[in-house]
């Protein structure tokens, strides 16, 4: 995505030269491209005018993150009272989520800010202030995919409770000025939907028709004892109200929240800390004895939270998959909840001799979860290698070799996702060769220079070849094993890409496994010997 930004800042378009950026706000997507509308938007003024950058690419979402953890304090205070908002901050800036996704540039930072805010100016304004919130609502709907399933009734919930709790059913024109908006905002999107590439994203929606719940009851009917009552019993309404109570739960389940987290929160920790879920039941019943109608408009707002995640059908088929942005906006209104239990807690407490003893044992307790959290996350989970990091070692490879003046072949199933990764990696799209690069794309011919993208082809034969050769080891075995060297998966050591004909970095002394430190994943700023020393293996 982030060559696309880069060639939206440079030319105004994308690498092909069909797509217009103004398309996106009628939800008409580049090709290949079926991320949210506004993040091209918002990333294109600071990716596009400098070099390659993780923090470049990285830092408004990063600063996005931080002003949402203000937000949930400025909404718990309104709510609750100024304490309790001091408490729902101190869970949020602390909370694993929050942590991990602010530093990633996923399209669900700004839509969960631009909710938050949405959501607060409506508990503040007044008047014709209240429409100051348009604007807002609408970049949230264009911030995430997602989300846009709960938008309409998010905005409906936040209107009504200000206009009839806040306001005191005042203001009722404004109101209905920002409903019928944003109804007519989601028509639109509706409409649209038909002859856009977002379709594509619409085959994620889970429903009864869905091919997964027909082969199901089949299977179960196959194997079950034949009775006429089968038929009320093993049918696809059955199953598909099952599936959905299921994901409901298991969106609310300690191991899920509190423990495991999913595939794309790939940590091996839970999206909060164990000692958070006392103080979210704390926060419930403190909120439900003290705050009722607060407790009422948070908790619907959780059930709604999860309503892209329980009707989510991952790519793969699979409906009890599960994908934590989805419930990106279920983990501000929970860690709400949290700051009240232990505000609430502590208040309790504040005039016992005790007081002293348990709040520093608690706040030892959560220092050491977040020391813990923070050792994963720093020291265990950069080997698991996601967000492509393969394919920027292996870009990494590739620009070292071209200056060298070698020429190189890549063979790979995603060839095209690949060569523009290569590109914004070792940031070749400037002014100067972005109409160079767009004809590479416009012609379906990935090679610049003297660089070359290929889909998979297991028979050839590298020896015979005077290119460097880089195999992509999805693409499965060649028929003989041939002497080669290896871009490793960090984790175990196992073949990323195979590297043959490499003179680059064979004579030096290599390791056959990876031995990575903290500093090492700094690898643009590394010289070729000490890249291939760090992350190029012999094969074994």
């Amino acid at each position: 995505m982030s060559g696309l930004i880069r060639s939206i800042f440079l030319k105004w378009t994308d690498l092909t030269g069909i797509w217009n950026p103004l398309s996106i706000f009628a939800f008409h997507y580049p090709p290949d491209q079926t991320q949210a509308e506004l993040p091209y938007f918002l990333l294109a003024p600071i990716v596009g005018p400098v070099s390659f950058s993780l923090l470049a690419s990285r830092l408004l979402y990063a600063i996005l993150s931080t002003l949402s953890v203000l937000l949930i304090y400025l909404i718990t205070t309104k709510l609750f009272s100024k304490n309790l908002g001091i408490f729902a901050s101190f869970i949020a800036a602390i909370n694993p989520w929050f942590i991990y996704i602010g530093r990633t540039d996923y399209e669900v930072v700004p839509a969960t800010f631009f909710f938050l805010l949405s959501f607060y100016f409506l508990l503040v304004f007044k008047g014709w202030k209240i429409l100051i919130t348009l604007p807002f609502l609408f970049f949230a709907f264009y911030s995430y995919i997602g989300t846009k399933l709960i938008f309409l009734p998010f905005v409906f919930i936040a209107l009504f409770y200000s206009f009839i709790f806040i306001n005191k059913r005042k203001y009722l024109k404004q109101y209905l000025i920002v409903f019928f908006l944003s109804l007519f905002l989601v028509i639109f999107f509706a409409i649209s939907v038909k002859s856009s590439s977002v379709n594509d994203r619409t085959a994620e929606i889970f429903l009864p028709t869905d091919p997964f719940v027909s082969n199901q009851v089949n299977l179960l009917k196959h194997a079950s004892i034949q009775t006429p009552f089968i038929v009320f019993f093993q049918n696809k309404a059955n199953l598909y109200v099952k599936l959905i109570f299921t994901k409901l739960l298991d969106s609310f389940s300690f191991n899920y929240l509190f423990l495991n987290g999913d595939s794309f929160y790939n940590i091996g920790h839970g999206f909060f800390y164990i000692i958070d879920v006392v103080f979210l039941v704390l926060g419930l019943v403190f909120a439900f004895s003290k705050k009722r109608k607060e407790f009422i408009l948070l908790a619907v707002l959780i059930v709604l939270s999860v309503i892209p995640q329980v009707f989510y059908l991952s790519s793969t088929g699979n409906p009890l998959e599960n994908f934590g942005p989805h419930l990106a906006l279920l983990f501000p209104f929970l860690i709400i909840f949290i700051g009240v239990g232990l505000g609430g807690f502590f208040k309790l407490l504040r005039k016992k001799k005790i007081f002293p003893y348990i709040f520093g044992f608690i706040m030892l307790i959560y220092l050491f979860s977040t020391l813990n959290f923070l050792y994963t996350y720093f020291f265990q989970f950069p080997l698991q290698g996601n967000f492509d990091f393969h394919v920027r070692l292996m870009s990494k490879y590739l620009k070292t070799v071209n200056q060298n003046g070698q020429s190189v072949v890549i063979y790979s199933p995603r060839y095209k996702d690949e060569f523009k990764k290569y590109i914004f990696y070792a940031d070749l799209l400037n002014k100067n060769t972005v109409e160079t690069i767009s004809e590479t794309v416009r012609n379906d011919k990935y090679k610049l220079n003297n660089i070359e993208f290929s889909g998979c082809n297991n028979t050839i034969n590298p020896s015979k070849d005077k290119r460097v050769v880089i195999y992509n080891y999805v693409c499965g075995n060649l028929p003989k094993q041939y002497k080669h060297l290896t871009i490793p998966r960090l984790l175990d050591g196992g073949e990323s890409y195979r590297i043959y004909n490499d003179n680059l970095c064979f004579s030096l002394n290599l390791n056959t496994f990876p031995r990575i430190t903290v500093s090492d994943f700094a690898i643009e700023q590394m010289t070729p010997p000490q890249f291939c020393q760090t992350y190029i293996t012999y094969f074994r």
